[in-house]
């Protein structure tokens, strides 16, 4: 299964508090005990270094977007999938392009924001315990 993360979930695991944070957490931690091939945007990697810069230190960034590149594939945004973005119906720009970055690589897409992605890609949209709940019953 090509699962691919959207950054609220990776958000979720390195900004304490938040709402699917054990969800996410639990999804995240799959990806180095099952077969399941996780990946996100190189665009996701920026905007968890620039949310975490109020966080941690230049240095911790730097540690944690290399186990970010390390744990999980790093997808690169094409201009042709920002022209698909920039045609697309889906009503935030950012979601458009992770959409856009999935659809080429990916089977389902993990995400706290389901509202912005389903309707507008054809890969299955999954909340962080839905996915869970998923692979619970796949078991």
């Amino acid at each position: 299964m090509r699962v691919f993360l959207d950054t609220n979930v990776i958000l979720d695991t390195i900004v304490p508090g938040r709402p699917c944070e054990v969800a996410s957490k639990t999804v995240v931690n799959l990806g180095t005990t099952t077969p399941i091939r996780f990946s996100v945007s190189a665009l996701s990697i920026a905007n968890v270094a620039y949310t975490a810069r109020k966080m941690y230190s230049k240095n911790g960034i730097r540690i944690m977007v290399d186990n970010l590149r390390y744990t999980w594939r790093v997808l690169e945004l094409s201009d042709f999938q920002i022209y698909s973005a920039l045609k697309s119906d889906c009503p935030d720009f950012e979601d458009a392009m992770q959409i856009a970055c999935a659809e080429d690589d990916s089977d389902v897409i993990v995400t706290n924001n389901v509202k912005h992605f389903k309707g507008y890609t054809a890969l299955e949209v999954l909340t962080p315990q839905e996915f869970l709940d998923k692979i619970s019953r796949c078991s």
